[in-house]
């Protein structure tokens, strides 16, 4: 099951409904300097071969968020992250805190971004998970041992990079 988190004419970004992958780190130890390594290569082997989803390329990190939503900066005016990495081509990657604020119409995110984490099953979702959130791809700039991620509670939290308890859902692009 997937969320329609923007209608863009012919295609769709999707975001799923549950943790795609549990408990893994966004970096494998408390630096987020380095961007959300072990996160993304985790996401990106447990999507590889889907096929009916489009391919993303995107640049996380490095690019003016009015031009890449994918930048990471914890907010709309500034223009790089505390990382940099290459140009990246996946069938799925994780949302920023871009996104989610233009999504967004308060301090909470809506009821489907949180929902089916910790207690997916009573939720009506397939798998319980350990999962008490999920990571953005935006480091916390204020601190480089932290990333942002969406929380059981509503709202996106800042935690230490090598949080073993938070997982990923995809975003995905589809064709009409």
């Amino acid at each position: 099951y997937f969320h329609v988190m923007f209608d863009e004419g012919d295609t769709l970004t999707l975001q799923q409904r549950e943790n795609t992958v549990k408990a893994t780190n966004w970096y494998a130890s408390r630096d987020s300097t380095k961007g959300p390594l072990t996160i993304l290569t985790a996401l990106e082997n447990a999507t590889s071969g889907w096929t009916n989803v489009l391919n993303q390329t995107y640049t996380l990190g490095t690019t003016v968020f009015k031009d890449n939503a994918y930048t990471g900066c914890t907010s709309d005016s500034c223009t790089t992250n505390i990382y940099s990495l290459p140009a990246r081509t996946a069938k799925a990657r994780l949302i920023s805190v871009q996104e989610i604020n233009k999504i967004k119409t308060s301090s909470s995110v809506p009821m489907w971004m949180y929902n089916y984490l910790n207690d997916s099953i009573n939720q009506g979702g397939t798998v319980n998970g350990t999962d008490f959130g999920y990571w953005t791809s935006s480091a916390y700039s204020s601190n480089s041992t932290g990333a942002w991620y969406v929380n059981t509670l509503s709202r996106m939290n800042a935690g230490a990079t090598n949080l073993a308890n938070v997982g990923a859902r995809m975003v995905i692009l589809v064709k009409k």
